[in-house]
């Protein structure tokens, strides 16, 4: 699927509005997932964002995961 300019923009400006929501310490509105894990659902694009809480200070970004592909690669990605 190729994104167009637009989506392109809508897709970054959620992204950040998510980040902005974890630096002021807003992680745990998200979803909890696995493996000591959270996600965040990016826009109308299917598309999870999935980060942990290292410590106080840090939150690691793991990845971002198109939801229309086998879920099974979800787990695998994050071993």
């Amino acid at each position: 699927m190729i994104w167009t300019q637009k989506e392109i923009i809508v897709f970054l400006k959620d992204v950040k509005r998510v980040i902005s929501d974890l630096e002021n310490g807003k992680h745990r509105q998200y979803q909890k997932s696995f493996l000591n894990t959270r996600s965040a659902l990016i826009g109308k694009n299917h598309v999870r964002m999935y980060f942990r809480k290292e410590n106080k200070d840090l939150i690691t970004i793991l990845l971002f995961f198109d939801m229309r592909q086998d879920p099974q690669k979800i787990i695998d990605l994050l071993k």
